[in-house]
């Protein structure tokens, strides 16, 4: 009997600590799940920041737009025919020549009936002026001998006396003069002529239409003669000036072109913090600018700054994310930005050692943890 209890025993002592190991390896399994969990953090990539001495130029990108650009419209009535040119976009124009005339015909006639009448007015008057103004008779009856109903009415002659002016007035020879010239400026209108050397980029009334005083009729921009409008971050615009030089290069980095600075906005684009720099471009040879052109351009004021490049996608409101080792967590560092090639945007303002985060944070809380990967 003493070895049978013996041997219960045994097994008695077996079985136990095989229960409680095997609760010692739940529990030490579950405190590992549980600490694994609890040490899992977002993974972002990263640099140490390095600051370096570095000279920029000023650069930015604008769309080259005509310095003149006008819309034609009518001044008067009536059926529009072309002039010299067909009234289609693309074609290119020169300056002073017919670009399109309205139908004038009832206009002239009208203009040489008042003629005909302002005639028949000053001969009805020379009796009376031969007996009240004899010395003015020769000089009334030329007056009347040089005017041609297809011409522009000559400049009345100078009165000598008040009473030779009243004498007119009354018979109101003046006040039929000066209506026959509002006409003949009113029929100059007729005649639509280029006002410079361009292109007509929008039709908007075709041949044999009748127009109205203020119908838009075509569109021209004049050629050769272009402006930039660039966009340059405020933190850059105090180094330019108006007379600036600029270089003005295509996407590809071709040059086509240099210029100056022309004007500068005093307004700042509230959406990227930004003001407008407008330059005067002048193509060099065997180039040229094209309306609504994408234009790249260098403008030459250099300057030195210590900082770093870092993708733009890691800039945010003017601002990077810093990771702070004690925590694990991520701070925001204000940054002014210098322009951006193909290394990335020089940036100014990230204290040396920091570790930079160089990818874009789409989530940002000051209280999440992350870890970083280094490059």
């Amino acid at each position: 009997m003493k070895l049978r209890h013996i041997i219960i025993l045994v097994i008695f002592i077996l079985v136990n600590i095989l229960i409680i190991n095997s609760l010692n390896f739940d529990a030490g399994k579950k405190n590992v799940e549980k600490n694994s969990k609890k040490d899992f953090y977002p993974s972002l990539s990263a640099t140490v920041a390095k600051n370096e001495l570095d000279t920029l130029k000023v650069v930015g990108y604008g769309t080259a737009s005509s310095f003149n650009a006008l819309d034609i419209a009518s001044e008067v009535q009536g059926q529009l025919k072309k002039g010299k040119y067909d009234l289609k976009p693309g074609v290119n124009i020169r300056k002073g020549d017919l670009l399109f005339k309205i139908d004038d015909t009832e206009a002239q006639y009208n203009l040489r009936s008042r003629k005909s009448n302002f005639i028949n007015i000053l001969a009805a008057l020379l009796p009376d002026i031969k007996i009240d103004f004899p010395d003015e008779f020769n000089k009334w009856q030329d007056y009347i001998n040089n005017i041609k109903l297809n011409k522009d009415l000559p400049q009345l002659p100078n009165w000598n006396t008040n009473k030779e002016k009243i004498f007119l007035s009354t018979r109101s020879v003046l006040t039929e003069y000066f209506t026959i010239k509002s006409l003949e400026t009113q029929t100059k209108k007729y005649a639509v002529y280029a006002p410079y050397n361009g292109v007509i980029t929008a039709v908007y009334s075709t041949d044999f239409a009748v127009v109205s005083p203020g119908t838009p009729v075509i569109r021209v921009v004049e050629t050769n003669n272009f402006e930039i409008p660039v966009a340059i971050s405020v933190d850059q615009s105090d180094a330019i000036r108006i007379g600036t030089n600029v270089k003005i290069y295509a996407t590809d980095n071709e040059l086509k072109g240099v210029g100056h600075v022309v004007r500068i906005s005093d307004v700042i684009n509230k959406n990227t913090q930004s003001i407008e720099v407008y330059v005067r471009p002048k193509p060099i040879e065997g180039k040229m600018f094209t309306e609504g052109e994408y234009l790249k351009v260098e403008i030459n004021e250099e300057e030195i700054h210590n900082g770093l490049r870092i993708p733009k996608k890691a800039i945010h409101e003017n601002s990077v994310y810093l990771f702070q080792k004690n925590d694990s967590t991520l701070t925001r560092q204000p940054i002014k930005s210098f322009g951006s090639n193909e290394l990335g945007t020089f940036v100014v303002g990230i204290p040396d050692h920091s570790i930079v985060i160089t990818q874009e944070v789409l989530s940002y809380s000051d209280s999440t943890k992350y870890q970083i990967v280094l490059n």
